[in-house]
């Protein structure tokens, strides 16, 4: 029975004496399955025991009942060095937890919000906080061997309170969170980059952010470096909003939402809508011209062969300089300048839809733990909720 009890509550390295379970707890006496112990001063066998005490330690949570170890630990006596000490057992510290509760912990956090993991297992939430910081410290040192010989990195930034942004960085080869940084700055990308292994980058997929670009390029010299198509497209997006939001000001000309909208997937009244549209404010071609650019680009990325990509594009630059729009002329500029950053994309069609996912995921993440305000903590939690299950258990236990 005693064996049962073991495995089932995953006791390891400790006998089981006896056991109590009341209401609310599931007290488990336990002590070291080892007859010895080395004296931690001079590595000597020592077997004469000095005395003994009593620890109370949170073990687990088991149909909603609290397990609770009292652990009888030994203090020895070394005669070889004359010194009294603890001793040592794997799996159990100086802390009131052992490894399998704040492996529990780390499991429930990586889904749930803090304060609803310290509602259901009763620990405050500075301990929960101890626990996220602690896993973190163990994967804040990348592993660069295991991100292939080469791969892809993603760069991008997103909003961890208000405006403040962080920045993020992704392996999108073989689909890995690197790093959340505490800020956007690019002495942030900087050190980053100083600190990988930049044989193993073959290319960096960026948003249209020219101190990125200047970064990388500065760091790593002759790096490919590709403009995100998501950006471009949303970029002349809001290029399209900007000119709508001047011309169309009157309410009732709800059109945001067709005018974005695909033209292939436009329905047979969304269509007539649209060219009813155009011809009412056809003393103002800015609009349709912003909507034309928009469909040209979508059309652009269609494309396969970079040398019709880059024709196609150079038609969109001269179609942006010949317009008497200032918004089309500076849209233009835009794209001239970050020709060749945006025609790289046509060699490996590299994009940065995964670190746009991960973006996703961690709203995901502050919903459920109703925001943040300490960076630190942020940072631990997100990247908690990236890493496999099964590699947390193997760097818990060692």
């Amino acid at each position: 029975m005693k064996q049962d009890i073991k495995k089932l509550l995953n006791l390891q390295n400790v006998w089981v004496d006896s056991w109590e379970i009341t209401d609310k707890e599931i007290i488990v006496k336990v002590r070291s399955s080892s007859r010895y112990c080395l004296c931690p001063h001079c590595t000597k066998s020592v077997q004469r025991i000095h005395q003994y005490t009593t620890r109370k330690i949170r073990h687990s949570i088991w149909q909603s009942r609290k397990v609770i170890l009292h652990l009888r630990v030994r203090r020895f006596y070394c005669s070889h060095c004359q010194k009294a000490f603890s001793e040592y057992i794997p799996g159990f510290d100086k802390r009131r937890t052992t490894d399998n509760f704040r492996r529990l912990i780390l499991k429930d956090l990586a889904r749930s919000s803090l304060s609803y993991v310290s509602k259901i297992n009763d620990v405050l939430p500075p301990v929960l906080y101890a626990i996220i910081r602690e896993n973190h410290e163990k994967f804040k040192e990348i592993n660069w061997e295991d991100q292939g010989e080469k791969f892809v990195l993603g760069v991008d930034e997103h909003s961890y309170r208000g405006r403040n942004l962080v920045l993020t960085a992704t392996n999108i080869t073989q689909k890995k969170l690197l790093m959340v940084g505490k800020d956007d700055r690019l002495a942030t990308l900087t050190e980053f980059l100083r600190k990988a292994d930049q044989e193993r980058i073959s290319e960096v997929c960026i948003d249209m952010k020219r101190g990125y670009l200047n970064t990388i390029q500065r760091e790593l010299p002759g790096m490919k470096v590709t403009v995100d198509k998501f950006h471009v497209v949303a970029y002349a997006n809001k290029n399209l909003d900007e000119v709508r939001s001047i011309i169309v000001s009157k309410p009732g000309y709800n059109v945001r939402r067709i005018l974005f909208k695909g033209k292939e997937k436009l329905n047979d009244k969304e269509r007539i809508k649209l060219e009813l549209l155009f011809k009412k404010f056809e003393k103002f071609p800015s609009l349709y011209q912003a909507y034309f650019i928009k469909e040209k680009l979508r059309d652009f990325y269609k494309l396969t062969d970079k040398k019709d990509a880059r024709k196609q594009l150079n038609n969109i630059i001269m179609f942006c300089e010949t317009s008497h729009s200032r918004y089309m002329k500076s849209f233009g500029k835009t794209l001239f300048r970050w020709k060749e950053n945006i025609l790289n994309y046509f060699d490996n069609f590299q994009t940065n839809a995964f670190t746009e996912g991960v973006h996703t995921k961690i709203k995901m993440i502050k919903r459920v733990s109703f925001g943040f305000r300490n960076i630190d903590n942020y940072i631990a939690k997100v990247t908690l909720a990236f890493i496999p299950f099964l590699i947390l258990i193997q760097h818990t236990i060692c």
